[in-house]
């Protein structure tokens, strides 16, 4: 790192790092649709099943308008595996600035867990049983009228390659 430049990185950091939490904080509050406006017009969301070339197998391979059609099902239907809503707590660390280039465009890595908690009745299966999910995730974000928004969002579950049930919350 050059020092002289240190200000302007860290500067840029805070940035990402409250942008990222403020993700984390819409999604653990259920504003969904607050959560949609943070993504680009050709914005693509992936969690992938395992390594490999895109277009890698995925458990989610979603477009702009895929994300768009999952909050409105998450929202505004009956989503019998979401009712009530399962409660999260998205945990972010080690989020790094990995590239930032003359065109604002950044991309950003960071480990996310998430715990979940599924209230409802004794025929749901997972009731009142916590479990964490493990990611590695890169995001790339560009400034729109000032504020940052996800053009990529990629989070490699670390036990991806194996059975997940009931993933029906975002990650």
């Amino acid at each position: 790192m050059n020092l002289s430049s240190f200000p302007e990185e860290l500067a840029n950091l805070l940035s990402v790092q409250t942008f990222l939490y403020r993700e984390a904080r819409l999604l653990d509050e259920g504003k969904l649709e607050e959560w949609l406006n943070l993504f680009t017009e050709d914005a693509t969301y992936v969690l992938p099943i395992k390594d490999g070339p895109p277009p890698e197998p995925a458990i989610i391979r979603d477009s702009r308008s895929r994300i768009e059609e999952r909050v409105f099902r998450l929202t505004r239907t009956l989503a019998l595996a979401q009712s009530p809503r399962s409660r999260t707590q998205h945990d972010l660390t080690n989020i790094e600035v990995l590239k930032s280039d003359g065109s604002e465009e950044v991309t950003v890595a960071c480990n996310q867990t998430v715990h979940e908690l599924r209230p409802g009745n004794p025929f749901q299966t997972g009731l009142a049983a916590p479990r964490s999910l493990h990611a590695r995730c890169r995001y790339v974000l560009i400034p729109v009228e000032g504020e940052w928004k996800i053009r990529e969002k990629r989070c490699e579950l670390l036990n991806r390659e194996f059975p997940i049930h009931n993933l029906t919350f975002i990650f």
